[in-house]
């Protein structure tokens, strides 16, 4: 049975068309997976059909009935879902009223929600109690709060929109087994996603969305993860190793790939050397050498330490230490802005437009000096013609560098950051999550910045909990786990896939 209907949907946002001509279908308890480069209209089209967005032409039925959502209130109330990667909870509401806000059991008391919140919660792995302020809770586990709603609704179709991005390996795994249920109870799922390989693992049929049109329909059992992404760039992809950095993938045919630069052998030069971490109540005992030129990563559970290792190294939390060295220069790992202290740059994307004004101008965006400064035209033509070198490189879909950043996909927006961010960064510094949300080809983008930094010595710590991100940035990766360093793990000469099935069987076995 069709439960949803899609037919000649497109959609433009000022000049540029994002959807042509979309027509699909999903059946009453089939999980279908939407992919597509960035920019290649995925949220959007989730976006349509979740009623967040109207299209411009194009029609829409569930279950047989029109359905043309004016809200995302009103495709709820006609039985249609959607779960973001970046969603706003009101952070005065307790965890059990965020689960049933918006069903028919919102206005009872704490107390008679408190129960059934608590078993939902323990569907999706969501470690809260019912009682909790949605506001004390890390962001990164708001989508698990929206996903345990979506649960307590009566939705006939799910729109899941990047919520892997920002989960842990037996997080996604929890995640597949509430997809599961709703595929059992006769409901429809949208997965949307760029984690290829885990996405294969749950979906039933896959959607290719390239340039605003759908290029591939086909049964997820006969793609796996380098067919599906070659599929999804409109060429071959390879997964590289680790010490060979692929070229980056031009957009267009007749463009020739840009070449990475190679990156140098292992320095023997020890940019930073912490011995004996510790941060009181979540790290103990954690030693640390970053070579120059060197990527290490770090992965764990929530509450492994992870993230309170990456907060003492930027000195956001007070720690101690037997010995910090930065370039064998004495250190003090304290939040202080004492000359003396360890305070590493570091990199997040944010929830406000990756950390750009969205109302900003590409060309602004990237531009070195303040705009309109005294300077001279051979220096503006100069700055000019970097900006659109960076654009051209990084494949960023936009019609002129006068776009302002808001009007550009989230993937695009996170690679303009980052790009901005690393033109700036020398020495040692932190990246947290730098690919997450990113295609496989915006993936190999990014990786280019990290060689091209590496390359001129920079020395980087990634956190992540994408261990495919892992995989293809990072020299080493250390499996946190209790507050230590449990197993690192060297990636060598190996192919990214083989260090992915590692990372994943150290942290289950660490978690």
């Amino acid at each position: 049975m069709t439960l949803l209907s899609v037919e000649g949907m497109t959609k433009s946002f000022g000049g540029r068309r994002v959807l042509r001509d979309v027509s699909f279908t999903i059946g009453a308890g089939e999980i279908v997976g939407l992919v597509g480069t960035n920019g290649a209209g995925k949220s959007t089209l989730g976006d349509i059909v979740s009623g967040i967005t109207p299209a411009d032409a194009g029609t829409m039925t569930l279950l047989g009935h029109p359905y043309a959502p004016l809200s995302a209130q009103d495709a709820c109330h006609l039985g249609v879902g959607v779960v973001e990667q970046l969603v706003t909870i009101d952070p005065e509401l307790t965890v059990a009223q965020a689960v049933f806000r918006g069903t028919p059991q919102a206005g009872r008391q704490q107390s008679e929600l408190r129960e059934q919140a608590r078993v939902l919660c323990r569907e999706v792995d969501l470690d809260a109690d019912p009682d909790d302020l949605v506001g004390e809770l890390p962001h990164f586990v708001h989508p698990l709060v929206e996903t345990a709603r979506v649960l307590a609704e009566d939705t006939r179709l799910v729109v899941l929109d990047e919520v892997s991005a920002v989960l842990l390996p037996s997080e996604v795994t929890r995640l597949h087994a509430v997809a599961a249920r709703l595929s059992r109870q006769g409901r429809g799922v949208l997965y949307i996603s760029h984690r290829l390989p885990e996405m294969l693992e749950v979906v039933d049929r896959v959607l290719v969305l390239r340039e605003g049109r759908i290029a591939l329909d086909r049964p997820s059992a006969s793609l796996d993860p380098v067919r599906l992404a070659g599929e999804t760039v409109g060429g071959p992809v390879s997964l590289p190793v680790r010490r060979q950095p692929a070229a980056l993938q031009s957009s267009r045919a007749e463009d020739a790939p840009l070449p990475a630069p190679a990156r140098p052998a292992r320095s023997d030069e020890v940019a930073l050397q912490v011995r004996n971490l510790r941060v009181p109540g979540a790290v103990e005992g954690v030693d640390l050498v970053l070579r120059r030129g060197e990527v290490v990563g770090l992965t764990g559970h929530r509450t492994s330490g992870v993230r309170e290792i990456a907060g003492a190294l930027t000195g956001e939390l007070p720690a101690l230490s037997d010995e910090a060295l930065l370039h064998g220069e004495p250190r003090l790992l304290t939040p202080s802005a004492d000359v003396e202290a360890l305070r590493l740059p570091a990199y997040r994307p944010d929830e406000d437009a990756y950390g750009v004004d969205p109302g900003e101008t590409i060309a602004r965006t990237l531009t070195d000096e303040p705009w309109g400064a005294l300077t001279d035209l051979r220096k503006e033509i100069a700055s000019l013609r970097r900006v659109i070198k960076t654009v051209h490189s990084l494949d960023v879909k936009t019609l002129s560098i006068r776009t302002s950043v808001g009007a550009l996909s989230g993937g695009d927006q996170h690679k303009l950051a980052l790009a901005r961010w690393m033109a700036s960064a020398r020495d040692v510094v932190v990246l947290h999550e730098p690919a997450r949300g990113l295609d496989v080809r915006a993936r190999q983008q990014v990786r280019q910045l990290l060689d091209e930094a590496t390359a001129h010595g920079t020395s980087v710590v990634v956190v992540s909990v994408d261990p495919d991100e892992l995989a293809d940035f990072c020299d080493r990766v250390g499996i946190v786990a209790d507050g230590r360093v449990a197993r690192w793990i060297d990636t060598g000469e190996l192919a990214v896939d083989a260090v992915r099935e590692r990372i994943v069987e150290a942290a289950t076995a660490a978690a």
